[in-house]
């Protein structure tokens, strides 16, 4: 775990996506609004690249 650090963020691993948010303590994070449009449009974008990812395999 990253010491004194919040962790959020969105990844996407083959056609896996993968999430994280977690606060300082490892408590998960509260998000405002524009945290979690900033997170959905991370979210979209891996979608999309996971789709691709799936469809070339």
């Amino acid at each position: 775990m990253n010491e004194g650090k919040e962790r959020l963020d969105a990844w996407h691993v083959g056609s896996s996506i993968c999430l994280i948010a977690v606060g300082t303590q490892g408590d998960p994070l509260d998000l405002g609004g524009g945290e979690v449009r900033a997170l959905i449009a991370k979210l979209q974008q891996c979608l999309a690249q996971s789709e691709t990812a799936a469809t070339e395999d």
